[in-house]
Parts: C-alpha cells; sequence; structure tokens
C-alpha cells in the first residue's frame, strides 16, 4: 500500500519531474517530521513620514530619559495604526531610533533600508539594504520581491528605490501590479507554459555561451562565466517555476487580478499586498519589500485624495477632503495598515508546522522619511508585528531616551533622540540575530566616530 508518507517521500526525491516545488518540498518536510519553517520578513515602506501621533500609544508620554520598555497589553493604539490591533499581543513599537548622518528629508531613498550615508539617497548605492541580506538568509525562488506604489510615468515601469545587493547593486520595484502577478503566477487565465519556453530558451543560449567560453581566456573568459552563473540562475528559477506551474500550485494560490491595470492608489497597494502574501504562501519568496511613495513622494493618495502629497506633507490644506495634511496623511497611514494587517491575517490562517505561517513572519511597518516629510531623522519610529518563531521579543513598546517636543497649541508632537542613541542599523542587525544570522554590527559607515555598539543588536528586542 501507497502511503501518505510514502508517496510525499518519492516526491521529494525527485518523482513526478516536481522535486523542487517549495511546497510539495514543505509538505514531505512536515510529514518527515523535520520541517523547520523559514523566517520570513515584510517590510512595508511609506513616504511623508510616520508622526508620532500615528504610532504612539495613546496616553503614554514620549519622553524618556533612560530606556523604557512597557508591555504592549492593555495600551490603546492610535487610529492610524489601529488595524493592527488583533496583533497587539505580538507587536513591537520602537521609538528613538535615529539615523546616522543622514536626512531623509522627502525620503530617505537607498538609505532608508540601509543606514548607510551617500552623496546622492536616490541613486548613490554604497551598501546592501537590509531585505537584501535577509534574503540571502532564506532565499526562495524570488530571493526578495520588492513590489512598488508609485504615480505618474514610474508607476508604468520598474523603479530603483530602496533595495540593493551591495555597492551599485540596486533592485528594482516592480510597481505594476499585473506585471508582477505574470512574473510571479504566469499569464492571467494562461493554459500555456511560458516558464518552461524561457526555461528552454535559455537553456540554449547558455549551451552557446559555453561551447563560446573555451574560445576566451583572460578577463573575457571570467566575464562570460559570471553571464552564464547568471543565466544558470534564471534557468533554475524558472525550472522551478514551471514544475509548479504543471501542478497548478501556482494557479491554486494566485490572488484575483482585475480584468483591467488598476490606477488608484489604494487599488494598487491592495492588489500589491495580494500579490505578496501569494507569493509568500507558495513558497516563492521568504522576504517582501513593498514601498509607496518610492522613498521619495513618488506617488498620490489617489483614492483618498488627489491633492499633491508634498503640500500635505507641510499640512496644508486639502480642498477635496476638507481636511488638514496631517489628518489625510492619518488617512493614508490608516488605509496601508488596513491593507497590510489583511495581509497578516491571511498569513494567520495558512497552517504551518504547529502553528500558522504568521509565528515565523515578522512585519516591518515605518516610513522611508522617519517621523515627517522634513526631518533629519532625529527620530525614526517602527512598529513591528511578529517574533520570527520565538527569536525576536514581540508584545512590548521599547522608547530609547528621547526628548518630547510639543507644538505651541499642544496638538502635535515629535521625538528628538540624542547621538548616544543606537541607529536604525541597530534595529537591522537585531533582525539578522533573530533570523539565525548574526552580525556584530549592520553597515558601519566609513569614518565612524561614534561607538560602534550603537549599530549592533538591540538586547531589548532579542530572546
Amino acid at each position: 500500500m501507497l502511503t501518505r508518507r510514502k508517496l510525499l517521500k518519492g516526491v521529494s526525491a525527485g518523482a513526478g519531474g516536481i522535486v523542487f516545488a517549495p511546497m510539495l518540498k514543505t509538505l514531505a518536510a512536515n510529514v518527515e517530521g523535520n520541517h523547520t519553517p523559514p523566517k520570513r520578513i515584510v517590510f512595508v515602506l511609506f513616504d511623508n513620514g510616520f508622526a508620532e501621533t500615528g504610532i504612539q500609544p495613546v496616553g503614554l508620554p514620549l519622553g524618556t530619559e533612560t530606556v523604557r520598555q512597557v508591555p504592549m497589553k492593555g495600551l490603546k493604539l492610535p487610529d492610524d495604526i489601529e488595524p493592527f490591533a488583533p496583533f497587539q499581543d505580538r507587536m513591537t513599537i520602537v521609538q528613538g531610533l535615529r539615523a546616522y548622518h543622514l536626512s531623509p528629508d522627502h525620503g530617505g531613498g537607498f538609505r532608508s533600508l540601509s543606514g548607510l550615508p551617500s552623496s546622492d539617497k536616490y541613486r548613490s548605492i554604497v551598501g546592501e539594504s537590509i531585505d537584501a541580506a535577509a534574503a540571502r538568509v532564506n532565499p526562495g525562488v524570488f530571493p526578495l520581491l520588492v513590489l512598488g506604489i508609485a504615480a505618474g510615468k514610474e508607476s508604468t515601469t520598474a523603479a530603483l528605490v530602496s533595495s540593493a545587493w551591495g555597492a551599485n547593486k540596486p533592485i528594482a520595484a516592480q510597481c505594476r501590479p499585473e506585471l508582477a502577478y505574470e512574473s510571479l503566477f504566469g499569464s492571467l487565465g494562461a493554459s500555456r507554459n511560458d516558464f518552461a519556453a524561457r526555461k528552454n530558451l535559455l537553456d540554449f543560449v547558455s549551451g552557446d555561451v559555453k561551447r563560446m567560453k573555451s574560445q576566451f581566456a583572460g578577463p573575457e573568459r571570467e566575464q562570460m562565466d559570471y553571464h552564464l552563473e547568471a543565466m544558470e540562475s534564471l534557468t533554475k528559477r524558472d525550472d522551478q517555476l514551471s514544475k509548479m506551474f504543471d501542478a497548478g500550485l501556482l494557479k491554486k494560490h494566485a490572488p484575483k487580478m482585475p480584468a483591467k491595470p488598476v490606477e488608484l492608489m489604494t487599488d494598487t497597494f491592495a492588489l500589491q499586498c495580494d500579490i505578496a502574501v501569494a507569493a509568500l504562501i507558495t513558497g516563492l519568496t521568504n522576504v517582501v519589500t513593498i514601498t509607496s511613495g518610492l522613498c521619495k513622494l513618488g506617488t498620490s493618495y489617489s483614492g483618498i485624495t488627489n491633492t499633491h502629497t508634498h503640500g500635505l506633507g507641510h499640512n496644508g490644506f486639502d480642498n477635496e477632503t476638507k481636511l488638514l495634511g496631517h489628518q489625510v496623511l492619518a488617512k493614508y497611514r490608516r488605509y496601508l495598515a488596513e491593507q497590510t494587517a489583511k495581509l497578516l491575517a491571511k498569513l494567520q490562517a495558512t497552517p504551518e508546522g504547529r502553528g500558522t505561517m504568521l509565528d515565523n513572519t515578522l512585519l516591518v511597518f515605518t516610513s522611508d522619511s522617519a517621523n515627517r516629510q522634513h526631518t533629519g531623522g532625529e527620530n525614526w519610529p517602527f512598529l513591528l508585528v511578529g517574533n520570527l518563531g520565538g527569536t525576536f521579543k514581540a508584545g512590548q513598546y521599547v522608547s530609547y531616551p528621547t526628548k518630547e517636543l510639543r507644538s505651541k497649541d499642544e496638538e502635535s508632537f515629535w521625538g528628538a533622540a540624542p547621538r548616544s542613541n543606537p541607529a536604525i542599523n541597530a534595529l537591522y542587525c537585531t533582525l539578522l540575530h533573530a533570523m539565525g544570522k548574526p552580525r556584530d554590527t549592520f553597515n558601519l559607515p566609513k569614518g565612524l566616530k561614534d561607538d560602534p555598539a550603537l549599530f549592533g543588536p538591540l538586547k531589548e528586542l532579542l530572546v
């Protein structure tokens, strides 16, 4: 009798030609009792700042002279992040981290996820970003999926915004959901396996490259090795996707796409979240970055208002909604929180091991411009949800020494962290520790004069 255990064991050994399908490998490992779920991270970046009024628990003062840790249980969330309330026991709010020698004014570009200063925050790439570093820990078929929400010309193309494998190695964000869908799951309603066709073409081209390589020597031969390695990597990916396509796994979990490309920011963000969670559930990737605004006020808030985003960041009056700018930005952040919370709910509803996928996932929700549009990065708020399988300490509010500054009318407040506070790099270093790939520091700037420990892991956040 062919038992379920024997069947899946045979599949995992290569039977049927679908050995590389991530989902079947996971099922087989579960049956064998030796499956270790991968640790996943979802980064959600948005423009125009994460105002302290939108993240600070209600009634809890921001200012503190020492490191403060408060349990999240019983704290009331502000309206901006209230959609995350169902996950409050898994939530961590961090205040008092600072940017180091960089100003994320109008959006920090590649600086936001690297913590590295550069001469041009949008084009100069001087090191790896944290999402790329995390992707190297548990690479999927697509090591890192970067999705963008943009406006104008950039909404129809891929944009270089937040992520990089290293110096001068940017990673593009796909701003068109229909193209992201096609690259991950195949053409809409497709009956033909385009992944297999691409694999066959790449196989043919790589054969030519191998034959040509024998005719070269020295640097040219080395360069052809790089080309061959890149093509073989693509071939392997398309081979995996081809087998998943034939097995029906991609179609089963692919999100439902609208008949026409979406145009509103609200619809685009919701659809990119659906694509992201489907890619996570199928095992196509373990690290996703969704960037709204492309780290430089690069989107509209259509679906909320059509008023230009820059003026809203200056708290200008919005004639369309009859609200002040900071009120419109609060609605924008709340909408992103609502859609991201739906993503988390889908992971929570997906069984994995003895729990759910959410048990092994961490959300990093923050702005690419720290706490406001015009900022020196003197306080960079972060909201995190998850504990990465118990390695990340969740369910707490953590504030490093921060001075609370208030407006004359007392309606708004913001934080100012001293230079002796940890940099945002320290949080990123902490994530790598929680994922099982510890480093002493993350992206130490050249010519550092501060204590290197300010770039290392935060003991308050590690189990």
